[in-house]
């Protein structure tokens, strides 16, 4: 592997004596230099600008071993300087190995300003770490805490991975460019199992590693023509199981580098990969475990929004808002010299919602667009948010007023926050009739990271929580934490339905098993009763079959065979949808900057994929393709 003395070189060259730089490393995709003296670089800004701006490299200041202040005297020093007694810190913890302080916050806002401070003062460089204690009372934190404890227990570890990748990012190309090649390796003509791999004549970049929604040892991407030895990296859109579902079966069979996301998706993922494992235990069938998912959080490298981010010799990552849940994100791929430029969606929305904003569209340059297709079809347009958020009230006041129960199946991220803060805020503002609105399964974990990460929401939703109010809690909301024995949890569900009219979110958002179905099992058969989906139903799966009539369903549930009637009301409310409708996705193509000279379609049912392909060739005169598994497009 050829190393890059000429970077050492040009940074030793360009600061002045005063720096006192030991010594320059690449750790992950940064150029860390140490000195002695990091306060006299912090407090001349245009230093560090200076190194960027000619490197092109993302440069990080870190003080060296001499430079560093006693632990003891660093903790008094940030518990004084972020507030008067600490009140806001959680915990300090010290990273020897790369020389960073970890300062676990309750209202991480109070340190930005003070970060150059504490590094100029300690040498210790600040890493921030959300933890929302005063407003997650009650939910469970375990799944938070275990990213924590890996990220802490594996800290000398962790200094030599990035060490390691950061060689292999920041080595000397040996090919020139000459191609750009797209195979697909899940999506295609389908909804579910999301991966595409990017290769050119220097590197090989996974996007997403998802699994398909109905479940199944078949289900997995064609991850056999992938070799795990000269893949670069992988880069995940967001934490949903059909785009992050995969990612551990890799790293089971021997992928050892960096992955790819924003902070929030890293504890999602977590979250729902977790209850992955335990639900795949359950069928029969386990394609990896705890052990591999731990491997995925330690080799995991968190990217902020609009940060350019090296993730191999000849290609820059930088991520962007996609509006679908929190800490979601397209990636653009900026490919060798200005050679190509992809943009991949992910899941994207192009409209404001409750919780978040609209999906990025202004890039520097885009060659490629990569856009998923979920909602393609001609006749896939949803209704306004408005107006599907006053059916929605309306159904379940209507339910209610019967001495109904109403269900709504939800995904544990995403959507199951969006009704739930649609719900609470329209009970206390008395349009929605006052009941019991439970809160059931990983619901309650992943509402920790929404409060743990107000930055990744709408700046309404953001001054709440940094203002001390938490959107999705108030008296009407009960958290129900689900009981793993099956007998506890059949006595736990039952005393819910033989109560008062009330409101259930529980996951899985297609009935594909979980929470949900313990409710629907033995709600189905009172007429009373509603079921109401507020998401996108895949191919095969029981919310799909429910919304298209079916009336009897045969199940398997706890081990037993059994056949259930559906007498309930069934309603369906896509206007919720965290996907992009028809109107804007065309809408995206005709709005991205610049305009691209070709678009790719994923994430779709055929019938959709090649309408919507027709629409934008015909509207927009781009040349628009699919492909089908195993097939490549060569770009360059």
């Amino acid at each position: 592997m050829a190393l890059r003395p000429d970077i050492e070189e040009k940074i030793i060259k360009m600061l002045p004596e005063e720096a006192k730089v030991t010594r320059i490393e690449f750790e992950g995709p940064h150029v860390t230099v140490y000195s002695i003296n990091p306060g006299y670089i912090m407090n001349n800004s245009e230093l560090i600008k200076m190194l960027a701006k000619e490197l092109k490299k993302h440069i990080i200041i870190k003080g060296d071993e001499k430079a560093r202040a006693p632990k003891e005297e660093v903790e008094k020093v940030i518990r004084k300087m972020i507030t008067d007694g600490g009140n806001e810190v959680d915990k300090v913890y010290f990273n020897d190995q790369l020389g960073d302080v970890y300062i676990f916050l309750r209202k991480p806002q109070v340190i930005k300003g003070l970060d150059k401070a504490i590094l100029s003062q300690t040498g210790w460089r600040p890493v921030i770490v959300s933890t929302a204690l005063d407003m997650s009372k009650g939910l469970p934190r375990d799944d938070i805490d275990a990213v924590n404890n890996v990220d802490m227990l594996m800290s000398k570890e962790r200094a030599e991975f990035l060490k390691s990748i950061g060689l292999r990012i920041h080595r000397l190309p040996v090919y020139k460019n000459e191609y750009v090649k797209v195979t697909c390796l899940g999506a295609c003509f389908e909804v579910g199992r999301s991966a595409l791999l990017i290769e050119t004549s220097e590197s090989r970049v996974l996007l997403d590693a998802g699994v398909k929604p109905s479940g199944g040892m078949d289900e997995a991407p064609f991850f056999d023509v992938i070799d795990v030895d000269n893949l670069d990296a992988v880069v995940i859109s967001h934490a949903h199981l059909d785009h992050i579902g995969m990612l551990p079966y890799l790293y089971k069979y021997g992928y050892k580098g960096p992955v790819y996301m924003t902070e929030p998706t890293k504890y999602l993922m977590e979250i729902l990969l977790t209850d992955y494992i335990d639900l795949s235990s359950e069928r029969g069938y386990s394609y990896y475990g705890l052990s591999e998912l731990a491997s995925s959080l330690y080799h995991s490298i968190t990217v902020d929004y609009g940060d350019v981010t090296d993730i191999s010799p000849d290609i820059k990552l930088t991520l962007y808002d996609a509006g679908h849940e929190i800490g979601s994100a397209l990636s653009h791929l900026h490919i060798g010299n200005g050679l190509y430029n992809i943009v991949y969606t992910g899941d994207f929305k192009y409209g404001p919602s409750r919780l978040l904003n609209p999906a990025h569209s202004i890039f520097k340059r885009v060659e490629l667009l990569i856009m998923e297709s979920t909602y393609g079809g001609k006749d896939d347009v949803q209704k306004p948010r408005e107006e599907a958020e006053a059916e929605l009230i309306q159904l379940i006041n209507k339910t209610i007023e019967n001495g109904g129960k109403v269900l709504i199946p939800v995904f544990s991220t995403g959507r199951a926050q969006e009704i739930l803060f649609l719900l609470n805020d329209s009970m206390q503002v008395g349009k929605l009739a006052k009941a019991p609105i439970y809160v059931d399964g990983m619901v309650l974990q992943t509402l920790n990271v929404h409060l743990m990460f107000p930055d990744y929401l709408n700046n309404n939703v953001k001054e709440l929580i940094y203002d001390g109010v938490n959107p999705f809690i108030s008296e009407y909301v009960k958290p129900v934490e689900r009981a793993r024995n099956p007998d506890k949890r059949q006595e736990q569900v039952m005393d819910i339905l033989q109560g008062p009219p009330s409101i259930i979110l529980a996951p899985h958002g297609m009935l594909n098993g979980g929470p949900a179905m313990d409710y629907f099992v033995h709600m189905a058969d009172d007429a009373k009763n509603s079921l109401i989906f507020v998401s996108y139903q895949g191919e095969g799966t029981l919310g799909r079959r429910l919304i298209q009539g079916e009336r009897k369903v045969n199940l398997k549930y706890y081990d037993q065979d059994i056949t259930v009637n559906v007498n309930m009301n069934v309603f369906h409310e896509p206007g919720f949808s965290g996907h992009s409708d028809r109107k804007q996705l065309m809408n995206y193509v005709g709005r991205i900057e610049p305009k691209p000279h070709k678009v790719m379609l994923v994430h779709g049912e055929p019938g959709k994929l090649m309408n919507l392909a027709l629409s934008i060739e015909l509207k927009y005169k781009i040349d628009t393709v699919m492909l089908n598994h195993l097939e490549t497009i060569r770009l360059v």
